[in-house]
């Protein structure tokens, strides 16, 4: 080979080398998109020099999704709906219903640090507004939580503004540092969904099921249209169907540890399956066929990851997801985009109240209207009858639970003069949301007002925490909401007589042993 046959050579590799870079990087900029009903991850084969904020490209309202019709409310009978709940969780003497796992290996795990009180909270804090009293539920809920001695479970039931866990997973967080639990477990995570992949705090991979969500209640095959529980979604195996959990690092930079993990599913005929932990420890559950809601319940000092298999799942078999929690605050993220709080009604309530018999909520947030405020409404009257339907199932599958209703979030349009200014339609929907919370005496937080103090949407978009849709917020958004959620609970929680007077308590303490030393001190000169 000649001198200038090998320049060429060189040269040639050179620029497919380039031309390969360029395609990656090419490559990285097409954003998320969604292919026969599965969406697909940004091939960004470069991630350690480039990254992106996908959470804003995934989430767009949905101008269609409607209100419950009157027929959809009317048909919401309480006193039916309740009796059948009463009878559908009474369970037969020799049926098993959770299955436990209780794995006793040392824990390779430092505990973090709880954080040393509350953090300082704003002079425009937007406050809780209990419509409930005194001893309302979610006054007793604030008590629970300052006690601090008792697991907290919290739920939050929403749309597209929460979607991969955007918002709840600071205020999980923020809750578990506040009130001095070492748990920093990551909560509920679906089977399977299309949406998993955008998900920062619960890596899930997931091979072999076919899965819905209520909004595709339709289009669900008939056996699990009626199936739909609080999650939102349902997932129908094939054989060897199987998903892997993860927690994963976010905002404390280590990676979640759970003492617990909760797989939920249905199998009203004969399946086996296997829960593998840590990637190391497997065991197999043979489990025979029940109407009811099944759980498997593993228990052990230090959970990083958990994967089941279907080995064989009988007719019917439904995976719903896996819940990571620990002895301190689980928040639990049950988002469905497109769902202005309608599909509640349309859920199965037995299997909702069966949940709950298993792990109860202290506290379901209910973040709903995004999809229903449209530019010159103002009229959300059947809206507020809505919600307060959905407060009322609430009440009646989770009977320990407090109900607290979050506004609708700020969202700006463009005015004719190419600006973006805030939607008319807001104030009028919050207060719908408000009266709601009025009417059953559940707890209310507007959202929106938090977020003007903040600047509102427009900053948002401008300081990076919101999405040019000047709808949706981001990770960064979803932070700064987040706290001042918090700040608002805890205020509250500090406000409380319960509080007050342990606060009392230990300042008298402090005092009297501080003098005791003063004394001392005095005897010793």
């Amino acid at each position: 080979m000649t001198d200038n046959q090998s320049e060429n050579l060189v040269a040639r590799v050179w620029k497919a080398g380039a031309a390969v870079i360029a395609l990656l990087v090419a490559a990285a900029f097409i954003p998320p998109i969604e292919v026969c009903g599965t969406m697909l991850r940004r091939a960004n084969i470069l991630s350690a020099l480039m990254t992106f904020d996908d959470t804003s490209l995934i989430s767009d309202v949905d101008e269609t999704a409607s209100e419950a019709t009157a027929e959809e409310l009317e048909a919401v009978d309480m006193e039916r709906i309740t009796a059948e709940i009463a009878a559908d969780t009474i369970p037969a003497a020799e049926e098993i219903l959770s299955f436990e796992w209780v794995i006793d290996v040392p824990a390779e795990r430092q505990a973090r640090e709880p954080a040393d009180g509350a953090e300082p909270l704003t002079a425009g804090i937007t406050a809780v507004e209990d419509f409930g009293g005194d001893d309302s539920p979610f006054a007793r809920f604030l008590d629970k939580l300052e006690a601090g001695n008792e697991p907290v479970r919290i739920a939050v039931a929403g749309d597209s503004f929460i979607e991969g866990d955007i918002m709840t997973c600071d205020l999980r967080l923020l809750l578990q540092q506040r009130f001095g639990t070492e748990s920093d477990a990551t909560g509920f995570a679906p089977a399977s969904s299309p949406l998993t992949a955008f998900r920062r705090t619960v890596k899930t991979r997931s091979s072999g099921w076919s899965s819905y969500n209520v909004m595709q209640q339709q289009s669900t095959p008939a056996a699990a249209a009626d199936k739909y529980m609080l999650g939102g979604w349902v997932s129908l195996p094939a054989a060897g169907a199987s998903t892997r959990w993860e927690p994963a690092a976010y905002g404390t930079g280590v990676a979640p540890r759970a003492s617990h993990v909760d797989i939920y599913l249905l199998s009203p005929s004969h399946s086996r399956t296997e829960v593998i932990i840590n990637d190391t420890l497997r065991r197999p559950f043979e489990i025979a066929g029940s109407p009811k809601l099944r759980r498997i319940s593993v228990t052990a000092p230090a959970i990083a990851s958990a994967e089941l298999r279907v080995i064989s799942p009988g007719e019917g078999f439904i995976g719903y997801g896996a819940s990571f929690r620990g002895d301190g605050v689980t928040v639990d993220n049950y988002s469905v985009r497109s769902n202005s709080g309608q599909a509640l009604l349309r859920m199965n309530h037995s299997l909702n109240a069966q949940l709950d018999r298993f792990t109860p909520y202290d506290l379901v947030i209910l973040q709903y209207g995004l999809n229903i405020m449209q530019q010159g409404r103002h009229n959300y009257d059947s809206y507020t009858v809505q919600v307060e339907k959905m407060t009322e199932l609430v009440r009646g599958c989770f009977p320990a639970a407090a109900v607290l209703i979050m506004g609708v979030s700020d969202r700006s349009v463009k005015s004719d003069d190419g600006s973006f200014v805030r939607i008319d339609a807001l104030p009028y929907l919050d207060e719908a949301q408000r009266e709601a919370a009025r009417r059953t005496g559940s707890a209310f937080w507007s959202t929106s007002a938090a977020m003007q103090i903040e600047g509102g949407m427009a900053r948002f978009v401008a300081e990076g925490c919101a999405g040019k849709d000047y709808t949706h917020i981001n990770y960064r958004g979803g932070e700064r909401i987040a706290r001042a959620l918090c700040q608002a609970i805890c205020a509250a929680a500090e406000a409380r007589p319960r509080a007050i007077e342990r606060r009392e308590a230990m300042k008298f303490r402090a005092e009297e042993l501080f003098e005791r030393d003063d004394i001392g001190l005095k005897a010793e000169l």
